[in-house]
């Protein structure tokens, strides 16, 4: 019996499970998922089309996410985590700068995906009563509810906004503060010579936190007095 030298041992079997691919492919699989999907409807995009701007091959696509709805979702919840983050935190301690951190918080991360939100109006906008639309706002809905920001209430009855101030109006209003700025047309923007960027943003911030706590929120030395 021969010994087993380098020159007869058996060839070796190809290891089964995680491709020859380093964490690299799914992040750009992501990133290419948010770009098609925000561009185009869902059932318009295909993993060919998802794989090839990613650079990568189809096959990592089941690999990572199972299939094309799978990778859908795995992006919006990685977007959306730290909203939720924020969102969790001001419902811990409501304060009247709640509002503003939650701003603060979803323009940072808006920041680095300006196009992301048309992805969550075109969500947000499709008919509920056909299932394969169900499926597609399952991942967000599981990320983010109405109930999560719906946090004006709250501050009304804590006595720390303004009486004149209208809850559901300033709910409105907030949201429109949030939301607008990513989804206006761009033809808009350009007329206006703005363009969505960080440094843009922290300006925005700055001013839109300024007409939240002079518009809607009391003084600061109303808030303890007597009712």
């Amino acid at each position: 019996m021969k010994p087993n030298t380098v020159e007869n041992l058996p060839p070796k079997k190809a290891k089964v499970g995680r491709p020859n691919q380093d964490t690299q492919s799914r992040e750009q699989l992501i990133v290419a998922a948010r770009t098609l999907f925000v561009e185009r409807d869902y059932a318009q995009v295909s993993t060919r089309e998802l794989a090839k701007m990613a650079g990568t091959d189809p096959a990592l696509i089941r690999y990572y996410f199972g299939s094309k709805e799978g990778l859908f979702s795995t992006m919006i919840r990685e977007t959306a985590v730290p909203i939720k983050q924020q969102l969790r935190q001001i419902n811990r301690t409501l304060e009247t700068d709640g509002p503003a951190s939650f701003m603060w918080t979803y323009y940072q991360v808006m920041s680095a995906h300006p196009h992301f939100p048309r992805l969550i109006f075109k969500l947000a906008s499709l008919d509920q009563s056909q299932t394969h639309n169900q499926e597609l706002t399952k991942a967000f809905n599981e990320i983010i509810s109405l109930e999560d920001v719906l946090f004006f209430d709250k501050l009304k009855s804590q006595g720390l906004l303004r009486e004149d101030v209208d809850s559901r109006c300033a709910q409105l209003s907030f949201f429109a503060m949030m939301v607008f700025p990513f989804i206006v047309p761009d033809i808009f923007l350009n007329k206006l010579g703005v363009e969505i960027n960080p440094a843009f943003l922290q300006q925005l911030f700055e001013q839109n936190s300024k007409l939240l706590a002079q518009g809607l929120f009391k003084p600061e030395e109303s808030k303890h007095e007597p009712k």
